[in-house]
C-alpha cells in the first residue's frame, strides 16, 4: 500500500513539475507575443474547461481542468477567435494579427518558449554544481560508492587496515579506492574471474563497474542452477587500486588484491537461495567533484549539452526496440521516486538535476521538426522567409492535424508502455 502512494504522489508531483515547466515555456511564447505587440486573446494553464480565469481589456488569463499543458491564443485570420470574442476580432488590425508579423519576430515568438525551458535547465545544473560542488550520482564517473553493508567494501577496508563505518548506509568513498576485478569461487575448483575494461592508469566509470558485477551475477546464477547447496561455499575476490584524486579519475601504485574469501552471512545466502538474484554487491554511482570553479562552469555547458541530446539518443533507442529509453508522465514519476535516494548525495540536489533534464527535454521535444511543434513551426517559418511564399492554410492545418494525431498516439503508446514495463 505504501509504495502504491508512493506512486500516486510521484505522478501528482511530477505532474505539477511538468506543468510548471511547461507554464514557464509558455511564458515565453507570451512575453515576445507581448513585446511585439500581437493581439493575445489567452494565456491558459492546462487544457479543457476553464477552472478560473481572470479578464483584462485584452488578454485573459485561466486555469484549465487538465493539467498537462498549457497554450497562447493569438489573434489570427486563420484562426477561429475564441467563442464570445468574434466582435472584438473584428476590431483588430492586421499588424497585431501573428499572420502578419515580421518573420523574424514570428522566429522569436516560436524559439522563446523552447529557450526558456533551455535556459531553466542551464540555471538548475549551475546552481547545483556551484551550490553542493559536485554533481550528483554520476553513472559516467570514476569508480563508486558503497554501501556499509556492503561486502567488498568491508573486505577493501579490512585489506587497507581501515575501520569500516557502523550501521547500514550508504557512504562516500572514503577509501578512494576504484573496483577493477572480481573474482567467484564456487565450491573448491569452479573459480572465474571478472574485469573491467579500463586503462591501466584510468579508473573504470561506475557503469563499467557495474556491467562488470552483472556479467559475474548472471554466471554464478548460471553455475549454482538448482543446487542450492552451493550458495554455501560462494567465494569472493575483488581487485582494486588506489584513486590519485577525487576528480580526475587518475590511479595511483599498483593494483591491490583481496584474495577470495569464503562469504558466511546466512541472511545474505538465504536471500540468494530464495530469489536467485545476487544482493550483497551494493554500490552506488560516485558523485562528480571538480578541481576547480572553471572547471564546474565549463561542465555546466557539457552536462546541459548531454541533458538536452538525452532524448535524441532515447527516441533511437525506443524505435530500435529499446523501450525503456523513452518515458510518458508515469514512467517519469516512477523514476522520479527513487531520484535522490542515490543514499550518498544531496536529496534536492539529485531532484533539481533530475528537473534540469526534464527541462531540457522538453527543450529538445518542442525543438523537434515534427508537426505541430515549435521545431516544425520554426523551419516552416524560415522557408517560407527565404522561399517568399507562403504555404497555404489549407496545407498547413492537413498536416499540423495528422502530425497532432500521431504526437497523440505515441503518447499513448509510451503511456500504456510505462504502466507495463
Amino acid at each position: 500500500m505504501g509504495s502504491v502512494m508512493m506512486v500516486i504522489l510521484s505522478i501528482i508531483i511530477s505532474i505539477i513539475v511538468v506543468l510548471v515547466l511547461v507554464t514557464l515555456h509558455e511564458l515565453g511564447h507570451f512575453i515576445v507575443a507581448k513585446i511585439s505587440k500581437a493581439y493575445v486573446f489567452e494565456f491558459a494553464i492546462g487544457f479543457g474547461p476553464k477552472l478560473f480565469v481572470f479578464k483584462t481589456k485584452e488578454t485573459w488569463y485561466s486555469i484549465r481542468l487538465i493539467p498537462l499543458g498549457g497554450y497562447v491564443s493569438i489573434a489570427s485570420d486563420f484562426v477561429e477567435p475564441p467563442k464570445g470574442r468574434e466582435e472584438e476580432f473584428e476590431k483588430i488590425p492586421d499588424e497585431r494579427k501573428i499572420d502578419y508579423a515580421i518573420k523574424w519576430k514570428k522566429t522569436l515568438f516560436i524559439l522563446f518558449g523552447p529557450l526558456v525551458n533551455l535556459f531553466i535547465a542551464y540555471i538548475l545544473i549551475f546552481s547545483v554544481l556551484f551550490g553542493v560542488g559536485y554533481k550528483p550520482s554520476d553513472p559516467n564517473f570514476y569508480g563508486q560508492n558503497f554501501s556499509t553493508n556492503s561486502i567488498a567494501y568491508k573486505m577493501i577496508a579490512k585489506n587497507e587496515n581501515i575501520e569500516p563505518e557502523k550501521g547500514n548506509k550508504y557512504v562516500a568513498n572514503h577509501l578512494q579506492v576504484a573496483i577493477t576485478g572480481w573474482t567467484i569461487q564456487i565450491g573448491e575448483e569452479n573459480k572465474k574471474n571478472f574485469s573491467t575494461k579500463n586503462k591501466s592508469d584510468v579508473a573504470p566509470t561506475y557503469k563499467e563497474i557495474s556491467l562488470m558485477f552483472n556479467e559475474g551475477k548472471a554466471w554464478m546464477v548460471k553455475e549454482v542452477g538448482d543446487n542450492n547447496d552451493l550458495y554455501d561455499n560462494i567465494h569472493f575476490g575483488f581487485d582494486y587500486a588506489k584513486l590519485e584524486n577525487d576528480y580526475s579519475g587518475a590511479l595511483t601504485g599498483t593494483t591491490k588484491k583481496v584474495e577470495p574469501q569464503k562469504i558466511t552471512d546466512e541472511n545474505l545466502i538465504n536471500e540468494w537461495k530464495n530469489t536467485k538474484q545476487i544482493s550483497g554487491i551494493a554500490i552506488a554511482p560516485p558523485d562528480r567533484h571538480f578541481k576547480n570553479g572553471i572547471d564546474k562552469f565549463g561542465y555546466t555547458f557539457v552536462e546541459t549539452w548531454n541533458q538536452t541530446v538525452s532524448l535524441i539518443t532515447g527516441l533511437g533507442k525506443f524505435f530500435t526496440g529499446d523501450f525503456s529509453a523513452i518515458s510518458g508522465p508515469v514512467g517519469i514519476a516512477k523514476a522520479s521516486s527513487g531520484t535522490g535516494a542515490s543514499p550518498t548525495t544531496s536529496i534536492a540536489a539529485s531532484q533539481l538535476f533530475y528537473i534540469s533534464s526534464i527541462s531540457a527535454n522538453l527543450f529538445m521535444l518542442n525543438m523537434l521538426p515534427f508537426p505541430p511543434l515549435d521545431g516544425y513551426k520554426f523551419w516552416e517559418t524560415l522557408v517560407e522567409w527565404v522561399t517568399k511564399k507562403e504555404v497555404s492554410q489549407k496545407t498547413k492545418t492537413i498536416i499540423y492535424a495528422t502530425g497532432a494525431v500521431l504526437l497523440i498516439g505515441f503518447i499513448l503508446v509510451v503511456t500504456i508502455k510505462d504502466f507495463i514495463i
